[in-house]
């Protein structure tokens, strides 16, 4: 059989073509197989670079020499060969779009077409994409929609018959595509061939110029750079052309007739028909914006083949080659604009999020093209940025709410993200100065770059000026999110978002971002920031790190820390970096000088507390050049201003103080700005110090205002500034540079503060004063603890980098001040009371703050005296009195530092540790105050295989003495654990929890009253360690692991076991749900699993409580006996392990989930119905159903409901696992809430209690809108109940669970208040005031405020209030 040709091929589509009836399924066909065959086409080595051998070097295109097995000669065969297609007459229109899907097909098969090729087929498409013209023949004249009528008056029928069949020619010819004209169909068409056209790679192959070998022709590699010169033009004015052409209408379709792609460049207008363009439909304005980015695509695929050739070439013949032609810029400029002029009017926000990316790709590819030929040459052909900004800028900032139930996704966040990609250039990587290609003191209003534009539009919403038409938010705290937004914007557009591109700033260069901007504009910038800041502190409610005047603050500092020139001589002698250190100065430099006035003149003021936080943070975050440059205009300003004094003048306190606070805020910068150095640059250090040249006369000006408000008797405000400098100077100031002179007044200092510290409360040091303010004593007293703290940490530091005398003069000063303070902390205070066992000491501040500012070895001095004073503290008393010494160490664990906990966990065996407390806690008070008589027998030695403990085998006078000495044991501990357990729960006790697990394993099970005083010392502390933050789960080793793992049944029976007391139960059960959550993975038949601790501890002891509460209150309402609470508090105890065990399971996940399930399920139903096949609670009487408060059984069901409750309080975890749990649970409740809600009976109080729990502790999306509707009822019916019969509730025998469900009611109705408060009506607000009238319960009073804050404005809802 003979192969078939392509010509056949092309020949039998073009009459498939001819052949069509319309229905879009031959079109469809002829698209994929064109796609198909033009992919079969293309050459296996496609992709292979150009090269500068004869052999493969390519220069102008010819088709000549091209045969159909390409892509170039088959489609140009292919164009010719469906030619008749589109020129002939009374061509029907669905014939014509069936070529052109032909075509479509063939464009998307060939990946690659060469400019010849591509050219010749773009004009013809372009020219598809035409208009109508208004030529119209009086046959389609008739045809016009306003006279498609025939008058018949005057007309004989032969006439009204010939006019009538006119007029149904041409209508049929109409409907058959007569015209000569394309259709919208068409043009729509002939953009999606333009599209797969522009996209396709541009195909250079050799030809015989190529491989001539004739020196004096032009080099293979710089033809083909001229070749893809060439194409990038071509693609950018054949999708102009198509978008032109197809916003035409038919009054403006003549307007264009003369433009050409590929000969009339420059003829081409930049207008754009708006009107038509806005005229289309979205889908085919989309389309249009997809021609505008197929164009910047092809673009983008010529770039690379360019920067290929580029790198064939010589080095020497480089630099001409490289530079793109004025014409190809002339294309993008007028492409930029045309895409740029799209936007203008553009509503929808499809659309709109179309164009926006569309110019963000625009700026990524045409701005390195337009930076790499300003950087050559001085081009006055530029990216038109400001016709970019001018199209985007009405946009901003975006107000759009989407609508109800968008199926597109498009949210306001989308939009402003599109539009700050463009206005920030995102992904646009250049060098140089773009818009100017001058240097950053050049000016040029007419081409400032987009950085430049944006941030001015950015200021004017940050700070507005009084001139313009500003209009803004409503109220102050709109106004203040409308500024923060305007800060963040101008972060995001100034500010480095990178690692990468923060690294920039290390080499000395400013970030390409901020290379475009200008000095003049710079310092606008700073003063525009300054101006915003002062008036957000005047306005400013509160001064935290999210407020507006501290984020003004931080992005002044980061910008100038980006702007910051380099510290290196190498760099600052290079002419390109002092160019840019002038943006610095701009920014810096004038801020400073201003704001440093307003210090010197009043720093008191407003003003001047204002500048002093700006200028502060300038110089903490604005790099070492910023740091220093303010500190050498502040600082000595401020130091004249307190030495200026005059003792015959009456002196302004506030203002001295106020200069005082600026030197130590300026201080504190400084700490801050070196610390951030250190951590950049691997802790090397700066010289000379910045402080080096004010620290002396900060420390002597500071002593004389200490010695002299010593003097005066009042604790003023300048007495508690000094303080807070003289800490300042000691922690950021370089100390080794000190005289003896400075020294001396530092010493002089200390011992005052001690004195203020260590001595009574009376004595201040401020003799002969009359009235003391008590917060101005507080303050005082806290300024001097954290003077003296960090007195105490500068002098135990490592001096090995300054061994000068001064700091070994600190260093004796600080060995004698630390024996001081560590003697007056385990003191008891002449003023403490019982009544506050959390006291705050200034003592235990002074060592916090010398452990938090110190080195570790402060703490390894601090921690091992107080563990022995705890230790001689505890056996010299023989009651459960305060233990200084642990009560300062738990001080300082939460308040030192990580050094304390490192500290106290780090102690060797060979001194006095954590665990020599832990035993002596453990030993009982008679044998630990007699231990050192010789007539105290020794101890017992404990038989572990005993089954019972010894006290079982002791007499009844032993036995009682046993358990008093145990008891007052205990009661000792417990005043000490609180204490200790803050150092269990600290980051460092990780490396304490394999000797903590060893010591509880050996007394497991207790065999002796020690051993039980032993877990119920060790239980807190295990707990605290196992729950904590401190990783102790990825550290732990596989022995200790295994240890606790068999500690899980020993620990579920110490928890439910009523011998114990609930402190040590609660502790026991916290260790248990740790170990379950945490520990290894076990199966269900192990011991130590959920699922088998569920079946062989948990469910015969819930059976056995649930069976013995039954015949406690049988026994009970017979008379025959009273109730014994008792057993209502062993069936809790296990419900409660019970719902434990759940939750761990539910955290768990995996297999235990349906343990988690199973365990739910049976808590709900006994809750609910009162049986599961579990255990069962007997069913309520009917006279207990009529009155359930008054039946013990009935109030019994809120057990179950409380335990499944307890679940849900559970934050670790999937969070999944509720919203499983409650799938599983719910149909339980609402079938029973459906059941009990045709009795006239009040609601049984376990469903209540679960509707209660749930509504408390599931989210509103995991119960479903019409399940929460079903619930209220429930909810409102039981607080009727309760509340008419709570006189009577609080006489009852389980008065405790009854009122615990009546707060879970109003727990549940206050959420439903704050999250949804149209579900309660009128009537039933009006009913629980009228409760709260009646009773003044904290609980109703909750409940009462939320009412009136969710209701208070609604008219109808005010009325009752008012008639109320």
């Amino acid at each position: 059989m003979e192969e078939e040709t392509p010509q056949s091929s092309f020949q039998a589509w073009l009459d498939r073509c001819l052949s069509d009836n319309g229905d879009g399924e031959v079109a469809h066909e002829l698209r994929k197989e064109a796609q198909h065959h033009f992919q079969s086409l293309q050459p296996e080595n496609n992709n292979s670079k150009p090269s500068s051998s004869k052999s493969t070097s390519t220069v102008a295109q010819d088709l000549t020499k091209a045969s159909s097995s390409t892509s170039n000669g088959a489609m140009a065969r292919l164009v010719s060969t469906l030619g008749p297609a589109f020129s002939q007459n009374n061509v029907p229109l669905n014939h014509k779009i069936s070529a052109l899907n032909c075509l479509i097909g063939a464009s998307e098969g060939s990946r690659s077409l060469t400019y010849g090729v591509r050219q010749g087929v773009g004009n013809f498409l372009v020219e598809l994409c035409r208009a109508e013209t208004n030529a119209q023949d009086s046959d389609v004249e008739i045809m016009d929609s306003s006279n498609a009528y025939v008058d018949a008056e005057n007309l004989t029928s032969t006439e009204l018959t010939q006019q009538l069949e006119d007029m149904d020619r041409v209508h049929q010819q109409r409907n058959n595509g007569g015209s000569s004209l394309p259709t919208e169909d068409v043009r729509d068409g002939a953009i999606e061939g333009l599209i797969a056209l522009l996209q396709s790679q541009l195909d250079i192959f050799p030809t015989q110029q190529s491989q001539s070998p004739d020196k004096n022709s032009s080099s293979p590699v710089s033809e083909a750079i001229g070749v893809v010169q060439q194409s990038m033009e071509l693609r950018m004015e054949l999708s102009m052309l198509g978008l032109r052409y197809r916003c035409e209408n038919e009054s403006s379709s003549n307007h264009y007739n003369n433009y050409n792609a590929g000969a009339g460049y420059d003829t081409i207008s930049n207008g754009l028909n708006a009107e038509g363009l806005s005229q289309l439909p979205r889908i085919k304005r989309s389309l249009c914006f997809k021609l505008l980015e197929a164009g910047l695509d092809g673009l983008k695929v010529d770039k690379i083949k360019f920067d290929q050739l580029i790198a064939q070439l010589p080095q020497s013949s480089r630099q001409n080659d490289t530079l793109l032609p004025n014409s190809i810029l002339k294309s993008m400029q007028k492409f930029a604009k045309l895409t740029s002029s799209c936007l203008h009017g553009e509503t929808d926000p499809r659309c709109l999020l179309q164009l926006l990316c569309l110019l963000n790709k625009m700026q990524q590819i045409m701005l390195p093209l337009f930076s790499g030929a300003s950087s050559i040459h001085n081009h006055t052909i530029n990216f038109p940025t400001v016709e970019v900004f001018d199209a985007v800028a009405p946009y901003y900032p975006v107000h759009f709410t989407p609508p109800k139930n968008d199926p597109h996704g498009i949210t306001r966040e989308m939009l402003q993200d599109a539009l700050m990609a463009v206005l920030c250039e995102r992904g646009a990587m250049y060098e140089g100065y773009l818009s100017k290609g001058g240097r950053p003191d050049q000016e040029d209003a007419e081409n400032d770059s987009m950085a430049i534009l944006s941030a001015r539009m950015f200021l004017e919403r940050l700070d507005p000026s009084k001139y313009d038409d500003y209009d803004p938010p409503s109220s102050q705290e709109s106004e203040e999110e409308d500024k923060l937004a305007a800060v963040r914007d101008l972060s995001n557009l100034l500010l480095p978002l990178t690692a990468e591109s923060k690294a920039e700033h290390y080499d000395g260069t400013v970030p390409r971002k901020c290379a475009t901007l200008t000095t003049s504009f710079v310092s606008e910038l700073s003063s525009s920031l300054v101006r915003a800041h002062e008036e957000a502190v005047s306005s400013d409610r509160t001064a935290d790190i999210h407020s507006l005047a501290s984020n003004v603050r931080k992005f002044a500092s980061s910008f100038a820390y980006n702007l910051a020139p380099a510290c290196s001589a190498k760099v600052n002698d290079d002419s390109k970096h002092r160019d840019d250190s002038l943006l610095w100065e701009a920014f810096v430099h004038d801020a400073n000088r201003r704001l440093a006035t307003n210090l010197s003149a009043s720093p008191q003021s407003m003003h001047g507390r204002s500048s002093t936080a700006y200028l502060a943070a300038l110089a903490a975050e604005g790099g070492l050049p910023t740091l220093r440059k303010v500190l050498d205009v502040c600082v000595p300003r401020l130091l004249d201003l307190i030495s200026n004094k005059d003792d015959s003048q009456s002196v302004d306190d506030e203002k001295m103080a106020a200069a005082v606070r600026g030197i130590a805020a300026f201080m504190s910068s400084c700490y801050v700005a070196l610390q951030m150095w250190g951590r950049d640059n691997q802790g090397v250090k700066i010289y000379p110090h910045p402080l080096s040249k004010f620290i002396s006369p900060i420390i002597l000006r500071v002593a004389d205002l200490l010695n002299e408000t010593s003097l005066g008797g009042n604790i003023s405000q300048l007495k508690q500034a000094a303080a807070g400098a003289f800490e300042s100077a000691l922690t950021a100031g370089d100390l080794s540079s000190l005289e003896d002179e400075d020294i001396s007044a530092i010493e002089n200092i200390l011992d005052l503060m001690s004195g203020v510290v260590l001595k009574n409360d009376d004595d201040t040091g401020c003799s002969g004063s009359t009235a003391i303010d008590d917060g101005s004593l507080l303050k005082w007293k806290k300024a001097c603890a954290r003077a003296l703290g960090a007195a105490i940490a500068i002098g135990f530091g490592n001096f090995e980098d300054s061994p000068a005398n001064s700091c070994e003069k600190l260093a004796l000063i600080a060995q004698s001040l630390l024996p001081k303070f560590i003697a007056s902390s385990i003191e008891h205070p002449e003023r403490a009371s019982a009544s506050e066992p959390d006291l705050e000491r200034y003592d235990w501040m002074v060592l916090a703050g010398a452990c938090a500012n110190g080195s570790s070895n402060v703490s390894e001095q601090i921690v091992p005296l107080l563990l022995t004073s705890t230790i001689d503290s505890l056996q010299g008393t023989t009651s459960a009195q305060r233990c200084f010494p642990i009560m300062a160490l738990s001080y300082l664990i939460r308040s030192g530092g990580p050094h304390v906990g490192n500290a106290f966990h780090g102690l060797s065996s060979s001194t006095t540790s954590a665990f020599d407390v832990i035993n002596e806690l453990c030993l009982p008070l008679d044998q630990a105050t007699l231990k050192d008589e010789s007539t105290i027998d020794a101890p017992k030695q404990v038989i572990r295989q005993l089954p019972v403990g010894m006290s079982h085998l002791q007499l009844p006078e032993s036995l009682a003495k046993d358990e008093e000495t145990k008891n007052a044991t205990i009661q000792r501990a417990y005043s000490v654990l609180p204490y200790l357990v803050e150092a269990f729960a600290c980051p460092s006790s990780a490396s304490s929890c394999d000797n903590l697990v060893a010591s509880v394993d050996q007394v497991l099970p207790p065999l002796s009253e020690q051993d039980e005083v032993k877990l119920y010392v060790t239980f807190p502390l295990l707990a605290a360690l196992l729950n904590g933050q401190n990783y102790v789960w990825k550290v732990m080793n596989s022995t200790t692991a295994l240890r606790l793992q068999a500690m899980t049944t020993y620990l579920a029976q110490f928890s439910i076991s009523t011998d114990h007391d609930c402190h040590s139960r609660s502790a026991a059960a916290s260790c248990f749900f740790a170990i379950l959550t945490h520990g290894n993975d076990a199966t269900d038949s192990d011991p130590g699993s959920i699922r088998n601790l569920l079946e062989t501890v948990c469910f015969p002891a819930i059976t056995d409580a649930a069976a013995r509460m039954q015949q406690n209150f049988d026994r009970a309402s017979t008379g025959n006996t009273e109730f014994d609470p008792t057993c209502v508090t062993n069936v809790e105890a296990v419900l409660d392990f019970m719902a434990l065990l759940g939750s761990a399971a539910a955290c768990r996940g995996g297999r235990c989930s349906q343990t988690a399930d199973d365990i739910a399920s049976c808590l709900i139903q006994v809750a609910c119905t009162g049986s599961s096949s579990v255990f069962s609670f007997a069913s309520p009487t009917k006279q207990a159903q009529r009155h359930p408060i008054s039946d013990p059984a009935s109030l019994a069901f809120i057990l179950p409901a409380a335990a499944f409750g307890s679940m849900f309080s559970v934050k670790s975890g999937s969070p999944f696992w509720r919203q499983r749990i409650i799938h599983k649970t719910l149909p339980t409740l609402m079938k029973t809430l459906l059941e009990q809600a045709t009795s006239q009976n009040p609601p049984a109080l376990g469903s209540l209690a679960v509707v209660s729990h749930l509504l408390c502790c599931a989210p509103r999306s995991h119960l479903g809108d019409s399940n929460i509707l079903q619930m209220i009822p429930t909810l409102i019916a039981g607080l009727v109940y309760y509340s008419k019969n709570l006189d009577a509730l609080i006489q009852r025998d389980m008065a405790l669970h009854a009122l615990s469900g009546l707060s879970t009611v109003i727990a549940a109705l206050t959420k439903i208040l704050r999250v949804s408060p149209e579900d309660v009506s009128i009537d039933v607000l009006q009913f629980l005031f009228v409760i709260l009238c009646k009773y003044s319960s904290h609980s109703f009073s909750c409940i009462g405020y939320e009412i009136y804050r969710r209701h208070h404005s609604k008219p109808l809802v005010a009325e009752h209030l008012q008639s109320i």
